[in-house]
Order: structure tokens, then sequence, then C-alpha cells
């Protein structure tokens, strides 16, 4: 059930504005949105946003698969405007789910050396869930109100792993005509997990296929494993994170003893 009711300001200190940044941009301007948990949020969560090599290197595979959707938007003839992490709303109720107001920090530590990526923590923050097609109209309805972009020009698409885009056809998880929307209105770019074949994922999804000229998909030449959920793990079973999440979220994790099944657990990490 969607209940909106909490007014939050979207971030706009790393957005590119500048006319410079958009010279051979030639298809229009293009701001990233990765949803989801974030119950800590990893090194291949920014990887996803990753642009180039020395970044990649600067901060261990970088943020999320945010910086490789940009590189690739980038020699499709896109400039990106920037990119948000949306954290889930508590509403969502998954195991292990912890309370926003951490979850928020968390990707706010973790994006902190990014040039583009922002937190928007509206999602969060509302009294109830809220389904991705609104974060996303959001966004867009925003920066077009607000004059940051054009809306004949601006894509505003979703970010993720071929995990989410899989999910998109498993019945009861997503309402089928949101999912349309988001494909055909918005625009999906998708980065592929190993094990996971997105042109059979599309192809098998009425939907997917219908939108496939859409659904961007990226290839990660590196191939990462690191989770969420691993992370978890890892810290329950006391064993060290190091180099797995940025060393802030871990100092965190740390000072507020998250993920530890009792108190006066090992929190070397």
């Amino acid at each position: 059930m969607e209940e909106v009711g909490v007014e939050v300001p979207l971030p706009r200190d790393k957005l590119s504005t500048e006319p410079s940044s958009r010279d051979g941009g030639i298809r229009g301007g293009v701001v990233l949105v990765a949803t989801g948990s974030f119950n800590p949020p990893t090194y291949m969560h920014l990887r996803m946003f990753a642009s180039d090599w020395d970044r990649a290197v600067k901060l261990l595979f970088s943020l999320f698969p945010v910086e490789l959707a940009k590189d690739e938007l980038l020699q499709r003839g896109y400039y990106v405007l920037g990119g948000y992490m949306s954290p889930v709303n508590d509403a969502y109720k998954k195991k292990d789910l912890l309370p926003a107001a951490h979850r928020i920090r968390f990707c706010e530590l973790a994006c902190k050396s990014s040039s583009f990526v922002m937190v928007d923590p509206w999602e969060a923050m509302q009294k109830g869930y809220q389904r991705t097609l609104t974060v996303l109209s959001r966004i867009r309805n925003s920066l077009c109100r607000d004059g940051l972009a054009d809306q004949g020009s601006l894509k505003v698409m979703l970010l993720c792993g071929s995990d989410l885009l899989e999910s998109f056809s498993t019945p009861g998880v997503w309402i089928p005509d949101q999912v349309r929307t988001i494909c055909k209105d918005f625009g999906v770019i998708c980065i592929r997990r190993k094990g996971k074949d997105v042109g059979n994922l599309i192809a098998g999804s009425d939907i997917l296929q219908g939108c496939r000229d859409n659904i961007i998909s990226v290839d990660e030449i590196v191939p990462n494993q690191i989770s969420s959920s691993r992370l978890r793990d890892c810290i329950k079973r006391c064993l060290s994170i190091k180099y797995l999440t940025c060393d802030e979220v871990i100092e965190y994790i740390r000072e507020h003893k998250l993920f530890m099944e009792a108190e006066g657990g090992d929190t070397s990490l």
C-alpha cells in the first residue's frame, strides 16, 4: 500500500547541469536510479555505476554497477546527469532489514567518494511501501519541474541486476502494467549477473520483448558475486568484511554493532 506523506527534497549537489558536461551526448541526458535494500551496500552495488577503470581501482570496484552503466551510456551517445541510490521503505519487511535511518546512512557513506551518485531518502522515509514506478516518476517530475532537465530529452532509467529483471516475470511480485511503463516510458539498464542470460529473460516475457529496445544489457567484465546477504553472514560469523564494502560503512556497522547476533560479539570486521 503506497502511503505518501513526507516531503523530502531531491538531492542535486552532484548533478551535471553545465552545458560542457553534455558534449557528445547527442541522444540526450540520463539519470540512473538504483532501488534496493542496501542492507548493507557492497562494492558491487557501487560498481554498477562505474565509468572508468581508474575510478574503479580507486574505490576497489567503485560504486555499484552505476559506474558500469555510465560508461555504457556514454558509448551509446548519452550524457549522464547523475545517479541516485534509493533505499527501500521499512514496510518492505525483508528478513534482517535494518531501519531506514541506518540504510540511508550506509548509502551516504558508500557514495561519498562518487562524483555523480547521490542518495535519495524519499522512498525510505515515507509512511508506507513505495512502488519503483512511483520513485522513478517522482525523480523525473522533480527534475523537470525545477527546470534542471527537459522532459522531452531526459531519460530516468532504472539500474538493476539481471536478478531483478528476472523478477519482472515472477507472478505476484510486480504489477504487469507498471513493468510495461517502467520499461517503455523510462527504460532499464541491466547489469548481467553470472548465470543469467538477459537475452533469454527478455525473450521469455511478452512485456520485456515488446520493450526490448529500451532495455540495455551490460556485461560485467570483472565478475563480482559480492552480495549484502553474504556480508551479513560474514558479520554474524565474526569474519572480516574488509574490501567487500567501503571502510566508512564497516566502521558504521562496528560502531552501532549492526547485524551482530549478540552484544559483545567480535567487532573487528
